[in-house]
């Protein structure tokens, strides 16, 4: 019942990961107001997931992130990695990152890059992303850009 199970994303959970995604940027202690004008963005649609590369990761049937990888090979994007605020720090993302490398290799993807939030950047940083840049998205607000090879 402890197990962590990993899976394909259902498009019927669009709505339940979209709000465990804006529940996972608030545990950085942004303002409700942020969160709101940032409510598309902090969405994943049905029709992304149908279409798309998106994993859960649940324990008892509860949901406690997901990922999602986008692109096409050999260069790829990990477009999303969230995880429920509770399950921050249990070594659930790391699980999720190893996966999510796992399957791009598989893919056929060579690199993948990603915008972090700032407050994130430390762990992708450890899990071995480089930074290479970043990218401003609001006056006085940038994102870093990073990048991971993946070895054959």
């Amino acid at each position: 019942m402890n197990q962590i199970l990993l899976r394909t994303a259902d498009p019927d959970e669009a709505e339940l990961l979209s709000a465990l995604t804006r529940r996972s940027k608030g545990h950085w202690g942004y303002p409700q107001a942020m969160l709101d004008r940032m409510a598309d963005v902090l969405s994943i649609s049905s029709a992304t997931i149908r279409d798309g590369h998106v994993v859960v990761a649940e324990r008892g049937g509860t949901v406690l992130g997901y990922y999602q990888l986008a692109g096409e090979p050999p260069h790829g994007e990990l477009a999303d990695l969230f995880l429920e605020p509770g399950a921050i720090g249990t070594g659930l993302g790391r699980a999720l990152w190893e996966h999510a490398l796992t399957s791009a290799r598989s893919a056929g993807f060579h690199t993948l890059t990603l915008e972090s939030d700032p407050h994130a950047e430390g762990f992708y940083l450890r899990m071995g992303a480089e930074r290479t840049g970043d990218r401003e998205v609001a006056p006085g607000r940038t994102l870093p850009l990073l990048r991971v090879t993946l070895a054959p």
